[in-house]
């Protein structure tokens, strides 16, 4: 009895190292066969077909170099660059060295419009790489731009008394802005404007002069900080009109002026971090502007489904108050961001609103009018001349309640402008 158990248990064991071997054996043709199908399909361009056949194959614990190339390679040729990055980090994770992948995972950085981790990950490169593609002519400023436009009001809706007829409140106003982009180390840079804004009302002038300063923090695990601050500088004159009964003579009208300047500040910042292909973000802005503190809170979501920028759509989301959270009003603005052709792109996006007008774009968008801006339709357009330049214009529809005469009208705003980017 003692000698058939004796006998079951080496027959076990020669079974459990026979089939040991076995596997061993499969995982050796596994990785031979993992070389030469994925390199044969990489060779076909058959970009659909190695990028499943190389999922499997890491499933099954092949990894090494060239198969993270490969996959790195066919997702970039499908223009999926949210994909691409990490199969190119992991290259480089075998052979850091490598000039092809630091090249590869450079553009799909850029493609992807990660502009501060490209620049960052260039200083890096070789003499030999970074010639090649321009990397060596060190600019420290990243851009320049300048615009210019006006915001046309719609209907004649406004009783003038000296005129003792109807006409537009608000005469077309003139806004010029221009500004510049510059590094600030390795990664960080500094986005700088400064804007000039005059219009004419029935009231009086108004003139504003502003200068916004934005930083820029990519960090670790595409996390990104940008804290902001914008001084808005506002000098009103002001015409206030009386009219006094004088029977049996016309009435008499007089008109007293009034001149002043206040200075304000708007304190925001903005938190971001990119998932895969969706980007979100939350901030908070602080605005002292007409000597009223205004908190809104923001949050933004954003979907890039083909994993590039080539069509874009999302969400921003305001939570705003002026009375410490007495009460709290909402503001929501979706948005579409497409690139139809080859330096051609085009957003565009709306804007519900209630209550009170809200800051917008980390402080940089400051509606600081009277009036409130119930709605808003926006249409930008951006062509590209060449790599450097490029040309853009801004087409929004505003409903607005103006706050005079509580009549509603609209405003038509044309902005137009260029930008240089080194």
């Amino acid at each position: 009895m003692r000698s058939h158990k004796l006998f079951f248990f080496i027959a076990f064991c020669l079974f459990s190292s026979l089939n040991s071997y076995k596997l061993v054996a499969q995982q050796q043709i596994s990785a031979a066969e993992v070389e030469t199908k994925s390199l044969q399909l990489y060779q076909d361009k058959n970009w659909g077909d190695l990028i499943d056949f190389v999922k499997e194959a890491l499933d099954e614990k092949n990894d090494y170099f060239y198969l993270r190339m490969r996959i790195g390679i066919a997702y970039y040729e499908l223009k999926n660059y949210t994909k691409a990055e990490p199969q190119f980090k992991k290259a480089l994770f075998f052979n850091s060295t490598d000039k092809v992948a630091q090249e590869y995972l450079y553009y799909s950085y850029l493609f992807n419009r990660k502009i501060d981790d490209a620049k960052a990950f260039s200083t890096n490169f070789s003499k030999e790489l970074s010639e090649k593609i321009g990397t060596n002519k060190k600019s420290s400023i990243n851009m320049i731009f300048f615009e210019g436009g006006t915001k046309i009001s719609d209907s004649a809706n406004y009783y003038n008394k000296i005129k003792r007829d109807r006409s537009n409140y608000f005469n077309p106003a003139v806004y010029i802005q221009a500004g510049l982009s510059h590094s600030i180390g390795k990664k960080n840079s500094l986005l700088h404007a400064i804007t000039y804004f005059n219009q004419q009302s029935n009231s009086g002038t108004i003139t504003q002069l502003q200068y916004y300063l934005s930083a820029s923090f990519p960090l670790k695990n595409n996390w990104h900080f940008s804290p902001s601050i914008h001084w808005i500088n506002i000098s009103s004159n002001s015409q206030f009109i009386t009219v006094q009964p004088n029977p049996p003579f016309p009435p008499i009208i007089k008109k007293q002026t009034t001149n002043t300047v206040n200075n304000y500040f708007v304190g925001s910042f903005d938190l971001q971090k990119r998932i895969a292909n969706v980007t979100l973000s939350v901030g908070t802005t602080i605005s002292t502007i007409n000597n009223t503190t205004q908190i809104i809170n923001s949050g933004m979501i954003s979907l890039a489904p083909l994993g590039n920028s080539h069509v874009v759509f999302g969400c921003n989301a305001y939570l705003h108050t002026i009375n410490n959270y007495k009460t709290i009003n909402n503001s929501f603005s979706p948005f579409v961001y497409l690139e139809p052709l080859n330096g051609l792109s085009i957003k565009a996006s709306y804007l519900a609103n209630n209550n009170n007008n809200i800051i917008e774009m980390n402080g940089y968008l400051v509606n600081n009018s009277t009036d409130l801006t119930t709605s808003r339709w926006s249409v930008l357009v951006n062509g590209m001349i060449n790599k450097h330049l490029s040309i853009y214009g801004l087409y929004q529809y505003e409903q607005k309640l103006e706050t005079v005469q509580f009549s509603n009208y609209k405003y038509t705003v044309l902005v137009a402008g260029f930008k240089m980017v080194f």
